[in-house]
């Protein structure tokens, strides 16, 4: 038995929109408090201190990244908001269900669109998508 969607009404929506706002900040605000840090060559004492702090580095720029990617989400669930399209999947243009935002408040698809998307990425090489770049391994080879 198919559930309706739950209406998104504007306190809905502005529950939502608080979610997103408050991500956004501690977002902005991380970003803040971080230090730019670089060693000078000498200060390490050998190559496997060296080497360490590449990993090190190359791991908060990788976690970075994914941060980034997740503010471009938040901003355009948030300009979304504004242009009152919130909650309709991008693919078929049905309500994605209130209990899908509010687990993942910046979803642009539907529960079955997204599962399709998934199934088609797995299968098809040539669809996977970069997390951090949004576009298909196809789109990245054209350059």
């Amino acid at each position: 038995m198919k559930r309706e969607p739950k209406v998104l009404s504007d306190a809905r929506i502005k529950k939502i929109k608080k979610i997103l706002l408050k991500e956004q900040e501690k977002l902005t605000m991380k970003d803040k408090g971080q230090e730019n840090f670089c060693l000078d060559k000498n200060e390490l004492s050998d190559t496997l201190d060296e080497a360490n702090m590449n990993i090190q580095t190359q791991q908060m720029l990788r976690f970075r990244n994914r941060e980034i990617f997740y503010l471009k989400k938040i901003n355009q669930a948030l300009d979304a908001i504004e242009c009152k399209t919130y909650g309709l999947c991008e693919e078929c243009s049905e309500k994605i269900n209130y209990e899908r935002l509010l687990a993942r408040p910046t979803a642009n698809l539907c529960i079955s669109c997204k599962e399709e998307s998934e199934f088609i990425e797995k299968n098809n090489i040539y669809q996977k998508r970069s997390k951090s770049l949004g576009k298909t391994l196809m789109e990245i080879g054209r350059r």
